[in-house]
């Protein structure tokens, strides 16, 4: 279990960054990388990452603040969600169950043999190890608060060896404020429009090689190597999301345009480590080791586009069974962009294009299907009033273009509230 415990904040603080025009020293940057953030939805997720035109849930607000035309009140005390990738290839692996098993029964200690398993089935380029969530949302009619931690792990391999591989870390800290009001409100048409704010923490770690992450797990003093020898980058940026949604037919039918990711930029910090960031946060509270020298810190700016998207939803109004179907065009201005290039192929189309559809059933049971981007994902969820579970499992891409990398993943999340 310690080793366990080891591995996990070993890899937390193992990060790195985006974009090669910034400083490189003391922290390396990685342009294939998305600097992005946005909180994991399970729903969304099995419905192929498709519903800005969709309200009927509390996380809607996230993506779309015109969500909030529809009030009502809905609270997440907490949610938490758990994402494992290529999992596929993991449970395939003799050696990988192998070590869960010994883990399982308590005869030995097979972390450090699960994480070389794991390490091992990650391939070349970039490609994601796991990704864990904890958050806080609550609707109180027009107004929505939400509170977001997130630690996404990535993996690069310029090679093909296990030598060649770095572990990425990305660290997310988000507060979102948002306010939706519903301007027009007729059985035959509605017009909401909303706005949120994004106060964003992120934190990344020079990437680290996977050898020398699994000679740290097994050292006695593996948190304070983390902590005080791996330079890190922090920053942070307040971005806003703004959306309408017109509904037709007591918002049976429903479209939406949103503008997501405005004023993306972050100003960022690079530090000599972690301790040095957590010291220039609290104004000195954590004792260095004997000989840490502290180097200056390097200012600089990473810049993320925003993006233009529509959605599209159909619920129709009936009884005991509660269909949805969902479809999203994402990032227009890209889209348009392919239109006019020379070698704009059909399938390009594919790049934009989110879909979605799920039955619930007395609003206890959902089932779940959609297609991300040209990838299939399915999914279920129960609600029970308080407790809500919703799991699914899908494919995406993680090369440059369709085709090149397929990555399959499983999600489970966990919700105490009331969210009907």
């Amino acid at each position: 279990m310690k080793k366990i415990i080891i591995a996990l904040f070993a890899v937390l603080m193992v990060c790195a960054a985006v974009f090669a025009d910034v400083p490189s020293v003391p922290v390396a940057t990685y342009d294939n990388i998305d600097f992005s953030f946005a909180p994991t939805s399970a729903r969304f997720n099995a419905m192929g990452q498709s519903g800005l035109a969709d309200p009927s849930r509390i996380d809607s607000f996230f993506s779309n603040p015109a969500a909030l035309g529809k009030g009502g009140f809905a609270i997440s005390v907490p949610s938490f969600a758990f994402t494992v990738y290529n999992v596929q290839a993991l449970i395939s692996d003799e050696q990988a169950m192998a070590a869960v098993n010994e883990i399982a029964s308590g005869d030995s200690d097979g972390s450090v043999d699960l994480a070389l398993a794991i390490l091992e089935n990650l391939g070349t380029g970039h490609n994601m190890v796991m990704k864990m969530d904890a958050g806080f949302a609550v609707r109180l009619g027009i107004f929505g608060l939400g509170t977001n931690v997130q630690a996404k792990f990535h993996s690069l391999n310029e090679g093909s060896s296990l030598a060649s591989l770095k572990l990425v870390t990305e660290l997310n800290i988000a507060q979102t404020a948002a306010l939706g009001l519903k301007v027009v409100n007729t059985d035959l048409l509605s017009v909401s429009a909303g706005v949120s704010a994004h106060a964003i923490f992120k934190a990344y770690n020079k990437a680290m090689g996977a050898n020398d992450v699994l000679s740290i797990m097994q050292e006695d003093d593996a948190a304070e190597k983390i902590l005080w020898e791996q330079p890190i980058m922090a920053g942070s940026a307040i971005t806003f999301d703004a959306g309408a949604t017109v509904g037709f037919l007591n918002d049976q039918i429903s479209l939406s345009v949103t503008a997501n990711n405005l004023n993306g930029v972050y100003k960022m910090q690079s530090f000599t480590s972690a301790g040095d960031l957590v010291n220039a946060l609290s104004e000195g509270t954590m004792e260095a080791p004997e000989g840490h020298i502290v180097g200056a810190p390097v200012d600089f700016e990473v810049k993320t586009p925003w993006t233009l998207n529509f959605g599209f939803a159909f619920t129709p109004d009936m009884y005991v069974i509660h269909p949805t179907v969902t479809l999203d065009l994402i990032d227009m201005f890209g889209m348009i962009q392919n239109f006019s290039s020379e070698t704009f192929r059909a399938s390009d189309l594919l790049l934009h294009l989110n879909a979605g559809a799920e039955v619930d059933l007395f609003n206890v049971a959902t089932i779940r299907a959609g297609v991300d981007r040209g990838y299939m994902s399915i999914g279920a969820g129960i609600n029970l009033f308080v407790i809500g579970i919703d799991a699914t499992y899908g494919w995406q891409e993680f090369g440059e273009e369709l085709g090149d990398k397929p990555v399959d993943s499983f999600t489970i999340k966990f919700n105490i509230g009331y969210d009907k």
